[in-house]
Order: structure tokens, then sequence, then C-alpha cells
């Protein structure tokens, strides 16, 4: 899908530009080579421009897509609204000849001719396709443990004879994306609701403040930290209307971002300042919070392959053979420890006891299908959380037994000497230095 001709679409060309920065930034990073078309109109706007004068719709739209075919390119779009407008009329004029007779009829008189050669793609279906791998080996900043809030708006899905992409109701792409930048797509009550858009220009703007207000509200009730969107309509909806809510004393600050914007962030693309300086809900939050994850994840790669902690923990394939976790599965559970990890909180599962409960026994590691298993991470886990001085009383008492004796079992010479064997103790003064010289030192798991 090199071969594409961008159509940022007019809302977002003259009123948020700061998105189609992100879009072509994003773009390059992956090396994907675009073109632009001066020549290019609005789509036009599917809810108004469709609903007062149909023709000029049809025409507009396919207009549009015969300038696509004059560069002999698909058509690559980041607005909801452009998709639908541009793939439904593609849909119209590959499938009916009657439809596709009459647009030509039209555009003959500015010497243009459509067939409905060139594909659409949105923005957020593009990267679907580019693939989890090709993004995740991009990723600089995960966004790990960062809790987001996708809004897909109706324009991406429906119709769905007409785009033919993801189920319109029970979506998932735009939410696998998230994902793959390490960030945790939430489920909230009015996650498929439309934003009300469009209800300002039906001369009922209260109507679109309660729908966005809803939302938010449904929102905050799952703890997102931040509201991510694919469509510039949406985008001023939640960014836009969170001022306008404030004024009737209803605070979210729940700041708003466009897919590519997210996306630049991960990748480790300088953007932050033209986000701060265009979006009206605040952001310096969110970037507090991701400069945060940041430091967690630089301190769980010292100590961990995150990559294999990501495998193991969507593997979970011993979890229900771990001897300990069948007995005592409210208290023990690895794939819950693998995820706290991954989520930035080590220091956390530093301090819980329940790491001293894995047995050693290796049956993770005959089991997992890498033959890496468990007990490496509870090894390193357990050296960590005795280092910083939390172990269970058993365990510290054996420690400091050995460190003082360089036995663990206390020398008994009558014991010996009941079943006939030799009663000297073990020479382990060398030992005894060696463990003196490391005390002195400040170590680090192996």
């Amino acid at each position: 899908m090199d071969d594409i001709v961008l159509f940022p679409g007019c809302m977002i060309s003259y009123r948020l530009p700061f998105i189609e920065v992100s879009v072509k930034k994003a773009l390059e990073h992956f090396e994907i080579n675009y073109w632009e078309n001066e020549k290019f109109s609005c789509c036009p706007e599917p809810n108004g421009i469709k609903n007062t004068d149909s023709v000029l719709y049809s025409i507009t739209a396919s207009r549009n897509l015969a300038l696509a075919e004059t560069q002999e390119k698909d058509i690559l779009t980041p607005c909801n609204g452009c998709f639908e407008t541009l793939k439904g009329i593609r849909s119209e004029l590959r499938v009916d000849s009657h439809f596709r007779e009459k647009m030509n009829n039209h555009l003959s008189e500015i010497n243009l001719k459509v067939e409905g050669d060139s594909d659409v793609f949105h923005l957020v279906e593009f990267f679907h396709q580019l693939g989890s791998d090709t993004i995740k080996e991009k990723i600089k900043y995960p966004l790990t443990s960062l809790k987001v809030a996708v809004h897909y708006g109706c324009h991406f899905l429906r119709p769905s004879n007409k785009i033919q992409m993801d189920d319109p109701m029970e979506p998932h792409i735009f939410d696998k994306l998230i994902e793959d930048l390490g960030a945790k797509s939430v489920d909230y009550i009015h996650k498929m609701d439309c934003c009300g858009g469009s209800l300002e220009r039906a001369g009922n703007s209260d109507a679109g403040l309660e729908m966005i207000h809803s939302k938010l509200e449904s929102i905050k009730e799952v703890g997102a930290d931040a509201i991510v969107v694919g469509c510039p309509q949406c985008f001023m909806q939640f960014d836009h209307l969170q001022r306008e809510l404030k004024r009737l004393d209803y605070e979210f600050d729940i700041p708003v971002f466009y897919y590519s914007e997210l996306l630049c962030i991960a990748l480790g693309i300088d953007i932050r300042d033209i986000i701060k300086k265009y979006h009206r809900t605040p952001v310096e939050k969110i970037f507090a919070k991701i400069d945060s994850i940041h430091e967690k994840n630089k301190e769980i790669k010292k100590y961990f392959d995150v990559e294999f902690l990501k495998e193991c923990y969507s593997c979970g394939a011993c979890n229900s053979d771990c001897p300990v976790a069948k007995y005592m599965p409210q208290t023990f559970n690895p794939q819950e420890i693998v995820k706290k990890i991954l989520n930035g909180r080590l220091e956390q599962v530093l301090t819980d006891s329940s790491i001293w409960l894995c047995l050693d026994c290796y049956v993770c590691y005959e089991l997992c299908p890498m033959r890496v298993g468990l007990v490496e991470i509870f090894t390193t886990l357990r050296n960590l959380a005795q280092n910083k001085g939390n172990s269970t009383d058993g365990f510290s008492q054996e420690i400091e037994a050995f460190k003082k004796m360089g036995t663990v079992a206390m020398f008994s010479k009558s014991a010996r000497k009941r079943v006939g064997l030799k009663s000297k103790k073990p020479e382990l003064e060398d030992l005894k230095i060696l463990i003196n010289k490391l005390e002195k030192k400040v170590r680090e798991p192996y």
C-alpha cells in the first residue's frame, strides 16, 4: 500500500492541521511514500451535503476518486467522514453501472472519468493492515499501563455493506492498535454511541453536548487516562466541548488524542509541543504519566526481557498447571504477577510475599512453548526483593544462617556419630571470606 495519495479532508486541513502534521510524521517514520493532490476538494461531508443535495454529493466524491485514478493511486484518509463518503461512492461505482454512467456524464464536462479503481483506506485501517509486528518494532516509548478509551465513531464502520472492514457494532481493530502501543484499551458503557457531532448544525447543540457528556461520564467511570479518536469531528466534540462542560461545572480534563498523535508519542517522534499548543483540553498530565511509564519501563528492562514477558502473559499455558496456583488460586497467580510487571508495578510486586511461593519445580519450564518458563523470572524478583529487605521470615533466616555458617542446616556431631559417620565440620573459611566481600558490594541479581 505504498502507492497512496493522502486525502486529509477539509476539516483536518483547515481547522485541525496539527493532526495532518502527526499523520505525515507517522507515515514518514515508517518510510511510507505518500502523494498529495492539490485539486482534492471536500469529500464532501456525508451528513450535511448528502442530505441537502445528494446529486452534488455523489458528483463531488466521484470527482475526488477520479483525481486519485489519474495518479493511479489508492486513497488514504484520516477522516471518518471522508472515509465513508469516498468508500461508499467507490462501492456504488463498482457495482452499479448505471450510477457510474451518470457520474461520468457529469465528469465529462471537466474531462474526468471514474471507474472506482482506486481503493480507499482509513488511517486506522491502514496501520492495522501494516501489522502489529511492524509497529511494535518501531516503538521507542511503550505506553505500558496507560488506560485508553477508544472512540470509533459512526462513519468509520458503517454502513457495513459498503465499508466491509470490521464488525459495525463490536469492532476490535482500533483497540488492537492501541494495545500494540503497549497501552490498555478499556471498555466503557457508551463506547459505540455517536459523539453527536452534527447536532449543532441540526440546530440542537444542547443535545450534542448531552451526548458527549454521557460518553465522558462513562469514560471517567472506568478510570481512562486518555481518549483516542480517528475522526476530526469526534476530536472536536471530545476536546473542545470539555471546556463547555467545565463552564457548567462538569470537570473531566481527560486528554484527547488523534490516533496518529498517540502513535507518534510511542514512536518517540518529537510532537509534544504542537499538541500542547493546539489541544484545548490540557495534556500535560498525560505526558507526565508517559514519562513516568518510560522510566519504569527502563527499570524493568534492566532485569527482564519485556518481549518475553508479553508473550508469557498472553500465553498463560502454565498458569493452571502450576502446583501452587492449583491449591492457592486466590493467593498465587503467576500470570497476574507478570501482568503487574508489564504494567510498571514492579515495586508493588517486590513487596508482595506471594512471589516467594514459587517452588522452583520447573513445571512451567516443561510446559512453556519457548522452553523458558517462569522460574528465572521469580528468581530475579526474589533477588530484587531480598536486596530491598523484602522477604519472608523463613527465607530471611535461611540466608542469614548460610552467610554465617556456609550451610543451611546446622551441623550436628551427635547426629552423625549415631549413624557411624565422621563428625568433622566442613572447611568453609574461604567461602565465608567470599561472602563477606560480597556483602560489602552493592549487588544486583545475575
